[in-house]
């Protein structure tokens, strides 16, 4: 994401001026990751599955151990710009070390087993090995848990960077903490209303706040892209709520781990637009623009109407004036030639005058127009981001998520399986 920078070269104010946007936010998210394992995962499967034999792993491959130590270094990069969390970053790295060397040395374990063919020294030798660098999940929570009370005490007196870390740890939770438990296993985050709970219009708008306080602490116009994609989301849910929990009770439906597996996805696609991960684009392809033109039709219809049903009363005056009008000459002219020339100078009347109105009206909303393109592509972009579920809709469904303004998710029947 960025070029590591000397720290002894550099005082704390001069490093946090070159700190590139999105890393708070980033630094959140890699938090929260190694405070559950559970979010450590990948969030696709893939198909066909990893083959550690013919295949080097990408992060998503890795298995839970090298993915913590991965994930330590990465927040070790993230911190290096604040020297004041030197000590509670250690005590983090302590343990991800002993990690590290855990594995360093059952990899040395397996291979002089192999090569040994059960020598029972150089086995006891092994074992003595990993014995020595023990990882203790406890301690390591701890640590984590501390160097988070130290990143909030830090970022104390810097409102948008104390934002774009919580929003980090925010987002996270948002796509990781609904999930579908085992039997025995439920709890209040494995339920349906969890998973409302977050998508409601409160919780909804502590994240939206988040997202406008990180400021300058996030990559330029990623905030609005991912709050109105968060939107999208909420009107989809909302729609939808009857196909993801049972009706009448609390209990994930069938189509559930669908939506679920699709929110882990649309969790790394907002990730990537908030740290400006090149690997994610913003610049919105040609479907994204119907979806974008299609939600300002649609804009554009609702305040037709509304201007109609504020100013019907007039509409009505002037459409009652032309028809007496109008009445008045065909009824008192006598004649076809003296009735088509008044009709014709009623009409050229009321053509200047409506053109002289839309005239007004054109003048008026020309300074308008370029906000109209801003948001046209801004809604284009949006759409670019949001991953909805694929799932099938009824035409009721579809018409309530057309009056949303959601578009349906293109669904390939062949390869979405």
């Amino acid at each position: 994401m960025s070029v590591r920078i000397e720290v002894d070269e550099f005082s704390p104010a001069m490093l946090r001026a070159r700190q590139p946007a999105g890393t708070i936010f980033a630094l959140g998210w890699v938090m929260a990751e190694l405070f559950e394992a559970r979010r450590r995962g990948r969030v696709t499967v893939p198909r066909p599955a990893f083959d550690p034999d013919t295949q080097l792993p990408l992060v998503d491959d890795l298995a839970a151990d090298p993915k913590l130590v991965f994930l330590a270094a990465e927040l070790a990069e993230y911190l290096h710009w604040f020297p004041g969390l030197t000590h509670p970053l250690r005590l983090v790295t302590a343990q991800t070390n002993k990690k590290k060397s855990a594995i360093a040395a059952e990899n040395l374990a397996t291979a002089e087993a192999a090569a040994a063919a059960g020598d029972a020294y150089e086995q006891a030798a092994a074992a003595a090995a990993i014995a020595e660098t023990a990882f203790s999940e406890t301690e390591f929570l701890a640590a984590v848990t501390a160097l988070h009370q130290a990143i909030l005490d830090e970022f104390a007196d810097d409102p948008q960077r104390l934002s774009a870390y919580q929003l980090g740890l925010a987002l996270s939770d948002l796509v990781w903490l609904p999930r579908i438990a085992a039997p025995g296993q439920e709890s209040q985050a494995s339920r349906p209303s969890a998973l409302f709970g977050l998508f409601a219009r409160p919780h909804l708008a502590t994240v939206q706040t988040l997202l406008n306080g990180a400021g300058a602490q996030l990559p330029s116009g990623a905030a609005t892209i991912v709050s109105r994609s968060l939107d999208n989301w909420a009107d989809w849910i909302d729609v939808n709520s009857e196909r993801i929990k049972t009706p009448g009770a609390d209990i994930w439906s069938p189509d559930a781990g669908t939506v679920l597996q699709a929110l882990r996805v649309q969790g790394w696609v907002w990730q990537s637009v908030l740290i400006a991960n090149h690997e994610v684009s913003v610049q919105p392809g040609m479907g994204a623009w119907v979806r974008a033109a299609s939600s300002i039709a649609r804009a554009a219809q609702k305040m037709c109407a509304v201007i109609l049903r504020q100013f019907w009363p007039l509409v009505l005056i002037a459409v009652a004036a032309l028809a007496g009008l109008l009445y008045l000459v065909i009824s008192n002219l006598s004649g076809a030639g003296q009735v088509w020339a008044s009709l014709v100078a009623v009409a050229a009347v009321v053509g200047s005058s409506g053109w002289g109105l839309s005239s007004g009206v054109s003048q008026s909303f020309s300074g308008i127009g370029y906000d109209v393109w801003s948001a046209a592509k801004t809604d284009a972009a949006v759409w670019n981001v949001t991953w909805l579920p694929a799932l099938t809709a009824s035409r009721v469904e579809r018409a309530r998520m057309e009056q949303r303004g959601v578009a349906m998710p293109q669904i390939r029947k062949s390869l979405d399986l």
